[in-house]
């Protein structure tokens, strides 16, 4: 596969799993440019998976920008999320209940730990066998497991809370009438 080829077939996915780490769209446009860069200047003969390949470089980049912010400089505003074109024509309210429903979504997979976050995007969201996440991450088969159980836990707690009305302000009192 060439370069170009390269950069076609895996830029969505590396941008949305950029996106997802960073939270913060310049960000994840400026990793994911890093990311081609370096895959485009290395030797690709060996590969066995250039997605899983790929997505271990945007790991790298994502954990490297992370660890420089939070030594001392100051993060970025965030962004909203970025929602992929929709090539099947839909109806406004279903356009925007989709729209909503991924901005949901995003908010709550930002408030899981990013270990768990990064187990769970790169399984579902990329596709790549848990073996591939764990031989990705330099993990033991038995922790990605883990860590996307509790992630997954994580998750549904906060779509339960979510979904739980909100008591304050809603307790009436009846005094003796």
């Amino acid at each position: 596969m060439d370069d170009l080829e390269l950069f076609e077939h895996y830029k969505t996915t590396v941008y949305r799993y950029c996106l997802y780490m960073l939270k913060n769209k310049g960000d994840a446009e400026d990793v994911c440019q890093e990311v081609f860069v370096k895959a485009m200047l290395a030797d690709r003969r060996e590969l066995h998976s250039e997605k899983a390949w790929l997505l271990r470089i945007a790991a790298n980049e994502c954990h490297g920008l992370t660890r420089r912010r939070s030594r001392g400089r100051e993060k970025e505003q965030e962004a909203f999320l970025q929602t992929a074109p929709l090539h099947v024509m839909q109806s406004v309210e279903s356009g925007y209940e989709r729209r909503e429903t991924k901005t949901e979504f995003g908010l709550l997979l930002k408030e899981v730990k990013p270990r768990f976050r990064e187990v769970l995007l790169l399984y579902y969201m990329a596709d790549l066998p848990m073996a591939e996440v764990a031989e990705m991450l330099n993990l033991p088969l038995g922790t990605v497991k883990s860590r996307l159980n509790r992630g997954l836990k994580s998750l549904k707690k906060r779509m339960e809370e979510a979904d739980r009305p909100s008591k304050k302000g809603s307790e009436f009192h009846v005094s003796n009438y």
